[in-house]
């Protein structure tokens, strides 16, 4: 049987914002890279770099202004003494990951990269489906075909990549040999027949790679992803993988496009992650923005909450912190409150719903998200929330001679409320309350 091999072709780069702007800041980190102690041609830019620098529709790699390159680089060498080298001669942070003899190096925040990750050439066998694979050190070839697609397979050495920032319009491009026919026909395509079953977590990422770039899977790899999910083969991957793919969507720019089609193809399926509203929970997960910080668990609240099953059932399938399906717990109930669907609502039934949240900013938000028409009155409650003003606590009660208890929780309860409402502006005002209301509430029973 033949050896696989790979291909050099000599194209051309197209003059989009995208590539122009990945030269610009390509050439800042370049002299840095070269520093490796390597030959020019023999390290090798991979991953989404190459891919948007080598087509128009490439809408996935995303370098904003303010930000870094993500840079990948693979060498027939060890990663982890190239990322020493480069953190002793530029500082930054260094992160080993020996099992595969990879490493992360974080420049320092002035050089013009997010993160640059330093891949060692292997070659990848699977011991048993869904397993992480157990690999020996190879050539940039054997490098090639371990990947998941084929238009990830697009590579470009230093040397090459020099020329670019130089001003170059053409480069010489290390590929699978139907990666640059995929990539201009808009096409994810599997490089082997048995890609879904060795790594089912490839499913999750066919399906980011097709709407984050608006490509389409092949027929070939429809029909193997097909047979995948049939065959349920995602159940041979840990719940924690899952969830990292999972989440890895809520980051996605096309989120609810992104889960729904995960629901469409059945990849959701068995995770209580389905039901009559958990669409709204989708689209919903569509509406949170990039200045959101915490998308991740944002999007978890979002899912979980309009799920059929309680979050527990996911929490516990996925490997959910207990923290998380507690809090999700919480904003389920909040969404199943009927109250939210009307047009209007005052301030104290407001600070009566949210009362017991107001200071968490991550369910706000997210009801903010849910609901758009709340935005306005949660960034209300919020700012009451953030600037209480002097309040009486339980000490003060106690003075004014009510017992620890039910009731006495009862009363700060209230008080909170109305304070929150905007009902008692201070001190005075809530003294005046409890000695009007507080022998009833106490003559009331538990």
């Amino acid at each position: 049987m033949a050896q696989p091999a790979t291909v050099s072709t000599r194209v051309g780069i197209p003059n989009t914002p995208a590539a122009r702007n990945i030269r610009v800041q390509l050439g800042r980190i370049l002299p840095l890279l070269k520093e490796i102690g390597l030959s020019p041609t023999a390290v090798r830019l991979v991953g989404g770099l190459p891919r948007a620098l080598l087509t128009t529709r490439d809408a996935g790699y995303r370098v904003p202004r303010h930000e870094g390159l993500d840079v990948d680089l693979v060498m027939e060498s060890d990663a982890i003494i190239a990322g020493v080298r480069l953190q002793e001669i530029h500082g930054g942070a260094l992160t080993a990951h020996k099992q595969f003899a990879n490493a992360t190096w974080h420049p320092p925040k002035h050089l013009s990269a997010s993160s640059v990750d330093l891949i060692s050439a292997r070659s990848e066998s699977y011991p048993q489906p869904g397993q992480l694979p157990e690999w020996v050190p190879g050539s940039f070839v054997d490098d090639c075909y371990r990947r998941d697609f084929t238009v990830n397979t697009l590579a470009l050495d230093l040397e090459t990549a020099a020329d670019l920032c130089a001003g170059a319009g053409q480069c010489l491009v290390h590929h699978h040999p139907l990666a640059l026919e995929d990539l201009r026909q808009g096409i994810i395509r599997v490089l082997h027949a048995g890609s879904f079953v060795d790594d089912p977590t490839r499913l999750f990422r066919a399906v980011r790679y097709e709407q984050r770039l608006g490509f389409r899977l092949s027929g070939q790899t429809m029909d193997l992803f097909s047979s995948a999910v049939a065959g349920n083969c995602p159940a041979t991957v840990s719940g924690t993988r899952i969830r990292h793919e999972v989440e890895l969507a809520f980051l996605e720019s096309r989120v609810a496009a992104v889960l729904n089609r995960l629901v469409h193809l059945g990849l959701l399926a068995g995770m209580g992650l389905t039901g009559a509203r958990a669409e709204e929970g989708r689209e919903a997960c569509g509406r949170m923005s990039e200045a959101d910080v915490n998308r991740i668990d944002m999007g978890w609240l979002l899912m979980l909450g309009a799920a059929e099953a309680e979050p527990s059932t996911a929490g516990q399938e996925l490997g959910l912190p207990p923290k998380m399906q507690v809090r999700a717990e919480v904003f389920r109930s909040l969404l199943q409150d009927p109250v939210w669907a009307k047009g209007t609502l005052s301030d104290l039934t407001l600070a009566r719903r949210l009362g017991s949240v107001s200071r968490d900013s991550l369910v706000l938000r997210s009801l903010q998200v849910y609901f758009p028409h709340l935005h306005p009155r949660i960034d209300w409650l919020m700012a009451r929330a953030a600037d209480p003003g002097p309040r009486l606590d339980g000490r003060d009660l106690i003075q004014l001679g009510y017992t620890p208890g039910r009731t006495l929780g009862r009363i700060l309860e209230e008080l909170r409320v109305l304070r929150l409402a905007g009902m008692l502006r201070s001190i005075e005002d809530e003294r005046a309350w409890v000695r009007d209301h507080g022998p009833e509430m106490q003559a009331a029973p538990e």
